[in-house]
C-alpha cells in the first residue's frame, strides 16, 4: 500500500501521551488510525446534520431521556 509521509507538530504534552500510549504498536499505525477514527467521527457528525435537516432536531426531553439511560 502507498504511504504518504507527514512532518506534524503537536503540543510536547500530547506527544509524550501518544509514545507512551502508542508503544511497540508504533506511532505511524497509532496516527493513522487516530485520524481514520476522527474522519469515521465528522462523517457521522455530517449524517446527523443531514437527518436534523431533514426531519428535523431530536426534541430534547428524548435526548435527556437517552442521556440519562447511557453510561458515562
Amino acid at each position: 500500500m502507498p504511504v504518504r509521509k507527514w512532518s506534524i507538530s503537536v503540543d510536547e504534552k500530547l506527544a509524550e501521551q501518544v509514545e507512551l500510549r502508542a508503544g511497540r504498536r508504533g506511532l505511524s499505525g497509532f496516527v493513522a488510525r487516530a485520524v481514520a477514527n476522527e474522519l469515521e467521527r465528522d462523517r457521522l457528525d455530517d449524517y446527523l446534520e443531514t437527518l436534523d435537516q431533514e426531519f428535523g432536531p431530536v426534541p430534547a426531553d428524548l435526548v435527556e431521556h437517552y442521556n440519562d439511560l447511557w453510561p458515562s
